[in-house]
Formats: structure tokens, sequence, C-alpha cells
């Protein structure tokens, strides 16, 4: 016998005067234009066309109808799914189905209910009123969803190959990640899109069930609902792929752009350096005798030999280059060459190392070739009083540097990184642990932020409860940000993924069109707990997973932006930092606005010329 939803909070009286239903619905309205700390009671009897005393007559106080009317809004859901369960009692397949379409119906998608319920659930997290009437409803909710999984597999005596947990995990945060796209986009096609997309979920992980689904053509409106201003599309296709675009990228995006090469604790005394391989260039960060930490050109003014040879390395007293033995300060300058007798009089002040330009940033060193635009800092300000709580300038290297090349464009890579959309698809364990509200966002200067919190019930797979359960509270971070993850970005390809219990550096080095390397390091603050160390172990198995799902799913796309049956695609609200990632390249790459590549050979001369027009343009517009 299957749980049903209609059992839930059933202590209110069901019998409701006209009066007090209008008021319910006053208050979604309210609660959906102001949300729950802006509502009042005279704000809603006036929208009701009521006194506010009139409100009292019905409901003891505020928090009365506040609870009466997210308990209707509850069992108005709970209703619907039992409804379906009822209807489709003997066949758990359909069941599903039309779990599917009872959620995107016009009656519980309404944008406001899918407004105040999301309200709801980011105040239940201190209120345990709130969370008992929201909490029980989920958790009945996906009980019903698990056990017509169980069935479907159990019908097939597919036990021992599919997990019906993880099923029912995928499906139902499939379900809230577009329900709550609902919140902006209020058609009937992204109704009828989002059927699609829940039905295509369930032909791909049952095909032999739902075969007939995935054909069956979703209700569409005669005309789009949408103007097309409204659309919003993605770089081209041919710009992950073309290799005279890649070395204007190269030239014009990475040679300006600020690269992270490690952490100052990595080069904790004088001598110890770190090497920097990447856009055909050579680099090395080192610590001098005076503490300040340098970069140059790992390039020898004598034979152009690596001065500092290997990932890194100690250097005693001086640099010395392995070649000819030409000897070099700790600060660059040229201090001694080997049998000088040989060679003619030199000054030395000339044939010292080449310096780069060197930043330090909350502990990480930052380096570019070209010396133009903004600081680190400058770029990274609107972020930088949040990611100081986390001490990261105290900590130190966990297991060192983590590389591993993939055949991927790296703005395909970062395209995946930078939003939440694929996460109830692509993600069950993340989506599972994480409450389905994210914060995103992308600045001017070219840098973005994407957080979200943990749910406040653990998920069902081993590292994501154990790692909700063991993750302590750390008393150098506020509340807010205990129990979040934040992912911090610089644009072109530098990313920082910031948990409670660590972080670690991203950096997404492109090596042509369509190839790119990963460079990672994880850093903990010195001395942890146990507690702490538990909590990191479960964390990276966590990413560890998650970075296999991102290779798979890039490497899938990267096919299908090669395959000549794509030129652009379309994003979604819940991509607004991809869509401020492409256009930060679009701006300094106009010829990446072009439907069609232009001759290799005229590449570099079509983005000039278009640079030009756009300047002219703003020109005359300013006079």
């Amino acid at each position: 016998m299957n749980p049903t939803l209609a059992a839930v909070d059933k202590s209110a009286a069901s019998a409701h005067r006209p009066r007090r239903r209008d008021l319910i619905d006053a208050t979604l309205t309210v609660i959906a234009e102001h949300g729950l700390s802006n509502l009042t009671l005279a704000k809603v009897a006036a929208l009701a066309g009521l006194t506010a005393g009139s409100v009292n007559f019905h409901f003891s106080s505020k928090e009365a109808l506040l609870l009466e009317t997210l308990r209707t809004v509850s069992e108005e859901f709970a209703q619907a799914i039992d409804d379906v369960m009822r209807q489709h009692a003997d066949d758990p397949a359909e069941a599903l189905l039309g779990i599917v379409d009872a959620n995107f119906s016009s009656t519980l998608s309404e944008p406001r209910k899918v407004a105040v319920w999301h309200a709801f659930l980011a105040e239940s997290r201190s209120r345990s009123d709130y969370l008992d009437i929201s909490g029980e409803r989920d958790e009945t909710y996906f009980n019903i969803v698990l056990s017509l999984f169980r069935r479907i597999i159990a019908e097939a005596g597919r036990e021992d190959d599919l997990d019906a947990e993880a099923l029912a995990f995928g499906f139902t945060g499939l379900i809230d990640g577009l329900w709550q796209d609902i919140l902006f986009e209020t058609g009937e096609s992204d109704r009828a899109g989002a059927i699609k997309c829940c039905r295509a979920y369930l032909a791909s992980v049952m095909p032999w069930r739902f075969a007939a689904a995935r054909e069956r053509p979703p209700v569409r409106p005669a005309a789009s609902t949408k103007p097309e201003a409204e659309l919003i599309e993605t770089l081209p296709s041919w710009t992950y792929t073309n290799d005279a675009f890649s070395a204007l990228e190269r030239d014009t995006l990475f040679r300006s752009a600020w690269q992270i090469v490690c952490h100052q604790n990595d080069v904790r005394e004088p001598g110890d350096y770190v090497t920097l391989d990447i856009f055909g260039e050579r680099a090395f960060v080192i610590r001098g005798k005076d503490g300040q930490i340098r970069a140059f050109n790992n390039v020898c003014p004598h034979r152009a030999h690596a001065v500092a040879p290997g990932a890194s390395g100690h250097c005693k007293g001086a640099i010395q280059c392995p070649y000819h033995g030409w000897n070099f300060h700790l600060d660059g300058r040229l201090k001694a060459v080997s049998l000088p007798e040989t060679l003619p009089r030199i000054d030395k002040s000339l044939f010292g190392l080449k310096p780069l330009d060197c930043e330090l940033w909350m502990g990480f060193v930052f380096i570019r070739f070209r010396s133009e635009g903004p600081s680190v800092a400058e770029r990274l300000a609107p972020f930088a009083e949040e990611f100081a709580h986390f001490r990261t300038a105290d900590m130190i290297d966990v297991h060192g540097l983590w590389e591993e090349e993939h055949p991927v464009d790296w703005k395909n890579a970062i395209e995946n990184y930078v939003e939440d959309y694929h996460f109830p698809t692509g993600h069950g364990g993340l989506t599972a642990l994480m409450d389905p509200q994210y914060d995103r966002e992308v600045t001017s200067s070219g840098a973005l932020r994407l957080s979200h919190r943990l749910r406040e019930r653990p998920p069902k797979d081993w590292s994501g409860r154990h790692y909700h359960k063991l993750l302590p509270d750390f008393d150098h971070l506020p509340d807010a940000m205990k129990r979040r993850w934040t992912y911090f970005g610089l644009f072109p390809n530098v990313f920082f993924d910031v948990m409670p219990e660590s972080m670690d550096f991203f950096h997404v080095v492109p090596l042509g069109a369509g190839r790119m390397k990963l460079r990672a390091r994880s850093y903990m603050l010195p001395n942890p707990s146990r507690q702490t160390k538990l909590a990191y172990y479960l964390s990276s198995r966590i990413n560890v997973r998650v970075q296999a799902e991102d290779n798979s799913l890039t490497r899938s796309v990267q096919l299908g932006l090669a395959s000549g049956a794509y030129s652009r695609g379309l994003l979604s609200s819940k991509e607004v930092c991809i869509k401020g990632f492409e256009d930060w390249i679009r701006d300094r790459l106009p010829v990446a606005t072009l439907a069609e590549a232009p001759e290799a050979a005229m590449m570099a001369r079509r983005n000039r010329d278009l640079l030009d027009q756009r300047a002219g343009v703003l020109r005359v517009a300013a006079e």
C-alpha cells in the first residue's frame, strides 16, 4: 500500500468560509509580491477588500494566517498527488507521468504559489512549525516517488543494476529545479518544456518502460509566448573548435589576464619557487630574501634555458641556470656568469631575469604576461568581504597540485562549471545535498559568484549523509556561511571552490581549440581537527564524483559542438553566469558574434575591424 500525502497536516478545519479563503488568496499575492518579511495584515486586508480588524476575526494572529496559507498550499499539492495515485494505482509508470503533469499543471505551478512555497522554505530553517509542514510533505512525496521506481525496477527484475533511491532523487531534484524556473518564466510553453524534460529523464533511465513517453509530444501554444528579443543565444559553435579563434583568444584574452600560480605558503622560505608553463610562455614565482614574492619569465637571458626547473623547488641563496651556470639573485638581478673570461665585458643590469606583474590576493599568487587592466583586488572587490571570512591567507596545501587534460574547449568546461541548471539531471548526489535555492551573480568587472547551502535534511548517499552530519561548526565563519558552498570566478579562467572546511583553486588552461588542462589544488587551515579532516575527506569524495560527471557531460557537449548539427543554443534564466561569461568574451572578441567563422588568415583583422566599428559608434554617440 502506497503512502498518501493527503494524510499530512489534517489538524486544521477542512471547511473554510469564503472570507477566510479570500484572505488566504490575498496572502498568497502579498507574499509573492513583497516577501514574507514585508507582509502586514493591513496589506492582506486591503487586497481582500476587508478591514484589518476582520482579519483578526478569522485568524487569531498574523502567524496563524501564515500557517494556514502554507497548510493550504501544501494540502492542495497533497490532494493533487493523491488523485494521481488513485487514478494510476495499478500502473507505476503512468503514475510517475501523472506526477509530472500534476507538478506543472497551471494550478500547482501558478507563479504565486511557487514563490510562496519557496518563501516558506527559506524561513523553515528557523521555524519548526513551517518545517513540520513542508518537511513532512517533502518526505511523504519522496516516499511515493521512491515506491513507484521500486515497483518498476522490481517488475523488470533490475534490482541488481538500478538504484531506486538515486533515480528518485534525480527525478524529484529535476522537478524542483524546473519548478523554480516558473518564478521567472510563466508561459505555457515553459511548462510544456518542463514536462518534456521530465519525460526525457524517465525515458533515459528506464527506456524499456518509458520509450513512448519520450515520443509523446508536449502541448504547445500556436505561437511563442515570448517575443523574439527575449531569447538569449549562446556563442556560435565554431568558436569552440576553430584554431584561428583559439589563437586570437590566447593573444587577446589570456596574455593580459591574471593567472593563478600557487598560494603564498607554497613558497614559504626564501628561495622557494613554483613554475607555470602556459600559453607558450614559461614563468615562475619565488620568495626573495626580503620575504617578497616576485614573478619572472622562466627564461635565461643567455641562451633561453629555464632557470627554475621542474614544477617547484628551492634555490639556495641564488638562482642558477642548469644549462651554463649563470647565477641570479633571488630578486632577478644577474649575480655572476660562469667562465667570465670567455665573454666580453657586459653590463649586468641588462641581463637580469625579466619580471612579470605579480599580485597577492587573499594569500594566492597571481601573475600576468602583459600589464593591462585592473588588479585582481579591484576585480574581485565585490566578493572580498565574504571571501576574507574563510581566512584563506592562513591556509596550507593539502596534497599538492592536481592536473588533468581533456578533449574539451576551455569555454565549454567553464560554462558547465558556472551554472546549476544541469544539477538535477547531471549531479543527483550534489542535488540531494544542496538546497535548490542558488545565489547567482556576475559583476561588470568579470567576476562571478554561485552559492548554495546544504539542505536541512541529510541526503541518502553515504558521503553526503555523513558530510551533512559531521561538518563542524566553524567559529570564524558567520552563521550564513557555516553550511554553504560557494564558487567564485575571475574571468576568463580562474575559479575558487570554497567550502566551510576547505577550499580549492580551479584553473582552466586552454591548450588549443577543443583541448584544455585543469589545474587544481586544495587548502585547509593549519592543524585541522579530526572532524574537519573527515569533513574534507567526505566533500572530496563528493567533488571527485561531480568532476567525473562533469567530464562526461562536457565531452558529450564538445562532440555536439563539432558535429555540424548545432550552431547556437539558448540560455535559461538559471544560466545567467554563462551569459555574463559569454558577454565578457563578446566584448573583447566581437568576432564571436558572427554566425560563421571568418577565414583563418582574416580572423584577427576582422576582430580589429569590429572593435574599430564599435569604437566609432560610441564616439558618435558621445558627440
